[in-house]
């Protein structure tokens, strides 16, 4: 038997205690459509290579705003299981525990960056170092989104050390959180509305609803576990509302100022179901070669999310180089999206192996996560059973 995580769901070998493989299969979903996005191609001229390339190309930005309800979900979840089960809030604990998770691999890229000379420092350094690089820009484009998690790690523990001083329970706490995304959801439309789509695409104030609807979905799960399963129950409900979403993404999508208005909801709305279904209806499917391959790369996302764009060269190299001697077009294409992954995956697996998870190790010896915290009592959906 495997260890079993949140929810009651089992662990993949490899992964730390309390890993769900269900969720580092949502995250391997996210950070592949982060690098299909980013990594550069050859025009195949091919229906059947089009097909396959248009979900990597285009749905980029919906895999961070997919990182963005699953960190909402986790992270706003440590901190609501503690608040159900003792009536308090560790701010101070939670906030040191982020640092060992999340400031050594990012500090290791900013290094990197510095000494590789790769841009000038006046394009990222004091940007990142004061995490304020969605507002200021960076030439490590990337790191946008972790300035918004950075700030959503601050903001989230004082509302939530707020709302337990009143005493306030999940009812509250979910008008609070909805309210609140209602206002984001309004300030963004009107940032739309004035052209200022860079901004709407990247300023904490704009973006932070994704994560506090991950944390909605905490909030019911910790909080509230039988409404959580009522809702689990619902599966023909639940795959309307993720087959929604992907009619959504596949005919509205581009439309960049409906993407960035209502779309980022829609999307955040979505993925919160798709976390639901994950957890609760994987079944047999965590059995697949496929499944296990997907979340084994989930499990080395953060650091694939910060490396993965050293993939970029080599393969604007390899295309150059593949098509000054003729070498097909359809495996010039292929050939360089493999480069590329195999590349920002190893880079993910070795940094997350050399610096993100020895750090984590010296967490848990300074500060270990309190273990004696259990899983919501709820009852058990009926199709629902532990693998082997």
């Amino acid at each position: 038997m495997g260890n079993f995580g949140i929810s009651g769901k089992q662990t993949h070998q490899g992964a730390s205690a309390g890993r769900a493989i269900e969720l580092d299969f949502v995250r391997g979903l996210a950070i592949i459509m982060v690098m299909g996005m980013h990594f550069h191609t050859v025009s195949a001229g091919h229906p059947v290579l089009a097909w396959i390339e248009y979900p990597l190309k285009n749905f980029g930005r919906e895999g961070v705003n997919l990182f963005f309800t699953l960190s909402g979900f986790l992270v706003g979840g440590l901190l609501l299981r503690q608040y159900s089960q003792e009536g308090r809030i560790d701010a101070w604990r939670f906030i040191v525990r982020r640092i060992f998770k999340i400031w050594p691999a990012y500090y290791a890229l900013i290094v990197f960056h510095v000494v590789a000379g790769r841009h000038p420092t006046s394009t990222f350094l004091y940007q990142n170092l004061t995490h304020l690089q969605n507002y200021l820009g960076s030439s490590i484009a990337q790191t946008w989104s972790l300035a918004v998690e950075e700030h959503f790690y601050l903001l989230l523990p004082a509302l939530l050390l707020l709302l337990a001083r009143w005493r306030a329970g999940a009812p509250a706490i979910l008008w609070t959180l909805g309210l609140t995304c209602v206002v984001v959801l309004a300030a963004r439309c009107a940032a739309v509305a004035h052209g200022n789509l860079e901004a709407a695409a990247a300023y904490t104030q704009y973006r932070i609803d994704s994560l506090l609807i991950g944390v909605m979905l905490a909030t019911v799960y910790w909080m509230q576990p039988a409404y959580y399963r009522a809702l689990a129950r619902r599966r023909a409900l639940l795959v309307a509302l993720v087959l929604a979403l992907v009619v959504w993404l596949a005919w509205l999508q581009p439309i960049l100022q409906m993407e960035e208005g209502i779309g980022y909801t829609i999307q955040a709305i979505g993925f919160a179901v798709l976390i639901v279904l994950a957890l609760e209806y994987s079944g047999d499917l965590r059995r697949s070669a496929v499944y296990r391959v997907v979340a084994w790369i989930g499990v080395y996302s953060y650091g694939i999310y910060l490396w993965h764009s050293v993939a970029l060269a080599p393969g604007e190299l390899f295309i150059r180089k593949a098509t000054g001697i003729g070498l097909p077009v359809a495996v010039t294409w292929a050939a360089a999206l493999a480069i590329q992954f195999v590349i920002a995956i190893g880079a993910g697996y070795l940094t997350t192996r050399a610096i993100e998870f020895p750090f984590l190790r010296l967490r848990e010896a300074l500060f270990p996560a309190q273990r004696k915290l259990q899983a919501p009592v709820a009852p058990t959906l009926p199709n629902e059973r532990p693998a082997a």
